[in-house]
């Protein structure tokens, strides 16, 4: 079999391996597609600063078809149409009671131990998720990401006692996970008062076509002024989505959400200065999440319920021989959404 292996920033190299056998708990999967995520692209180019290691067998977003089971596997047959977990948790500690994304010894699959750009890969079936009757085979590995964003309203619907269908949202940031999180807001929870912002038009005609409201840059703007009126006076939004990993757009989301409303953030951002007496004049709801382990039952039911819909998150396919080519299409955002790599 062969492998495609992150050597080092910018080289990956192809290398032939034995084809591992499956015991126990393992499914041996035959890997179809791996989708390129934000980390992998900063991987790719040297510049993530989280933990990682080289040399790595990338990938974390993919989808497969189980090919052999371990002697104790029974919830697993040949011929299944399987996704993944990008966390790799204990299942066991404290932190794992409440959410294995938080997992006190985690491990993340094409990060710090070895993802999914193989022709084929052995994964214990307790990180497996079998795709619904009828999914679409080059839809699946969107899973992991749609699960990203499924899990951050999750927390957020908890904060605001679950029904969100009459809340006016804002979601900042139209890459995949933000146009995830805005394509689970119109589908599967019915809401209607969206306003989804990016600074590419390309996604933002995508946020359109699916009932999203573009508001201007302006509308936007924090206002001047430091009295109650100024401070209340941009917050028109009951829940805002930041996305984007950009410390100023953080920072004026705090104005733009209403007294008592909620700012969910799965952007990734090492420092931001912001108006802190936002937080506590309004009484806002700060809500962070990481993961998406344990939405993926709702995230696939979105896939395999809108098909269409779910395909506008993805822009580009490429053989894995064009890696280097796939990876420098992913790092520039204009007309671009996810892009694939096909095994």
């Amino acid at each position: 079999m062969l492998q495609y292996v992150l050597e080092e920033p910018g080289r990956i190299v192809e290398k032939e391996f034995v084809t591992p056998e499956p015991t126990n708990t393992e499914a041996l999967i035959r890997i179809n597609y791996v989708g390129i995520c934000g980390s992998d692209i900063h991987l790719y180019h040297g510049t993530y600063n989280g933990p990682h290691n080289y040399p790595m067998i990338l990938g974390h977003e993919w989808s497969g078809v189980v090919e052999k089971v371990g002697t104790e596997v029974t919830q697993f047959e040949p011929g299944d149409l399987v996704t993944g977990d990008c966390s790799c948790f204990c299942g066991t500690c404290e932190l794992c009671q409440s959410d294995r994304n938080l997992c006190a010894h985690v491990q993340k699959f094409g990060i710090t131990i070895d993802g999914a750009t193989a022709e084929y890969i052995v994964r214990d079936v307790r990180f497996l998720y079998k795709a619904p009757e009828g999914m679409d085979h080059d839809l699946l590995f969107l899973s992991e990401p749609v699960a990203v964003a499924a899990h951050l309203l999750r927390k957020i619907r908890k904060a605001l006692d679950g029904d969100i269908r009459k809340k006016r949202i804002l979601v900042l940031g139209g890459g995949v996970i933000g146009m995830s999180a805005m394509m689970l807001l119109r589908k599967m929870y019915g809401c209607d008062q969206i306003d989804l912002f990016d600074l590419i038009d390309s996604r933002t005609e995508i946020a359109k076509t699916v009932g999203a409201t573009i508001p201007s840059a302006e509308a936007l703007t924090a206002p001047a002024g430091s009295d109650y009126a100024s401070l209340y006076a941009a917050g028109v939004y009951d829940i805002v989505i930041e996305t984007t990993g950009v410390a100023s757009v953080f920072a004026n989301a705090l104005y733009l959400v209403k007294p008592g409303g909620v700012l969910g953030s799965v952007g990734m951002i090492p420092k931001v200065e912001i108006a802190q007496k936002l937080i506590v004049t309004k009484a806002l709801t700060l809500v962070g999440s990481i993961g998406g382990t344990g939405d993926f039952s709702e995230a696939m039911a979105f896939l395999c319920e809108n098909p269409e819909t779910a395909r506008k998150l993805i822009s580009h396919f490429f053989p894995m021989s064009h890696a280097s080519e796939a990876f420098s299409v992913a790092q520039n955002p204009m007309n671009t959404m996810k892009v694939v790599l096909k095994l």
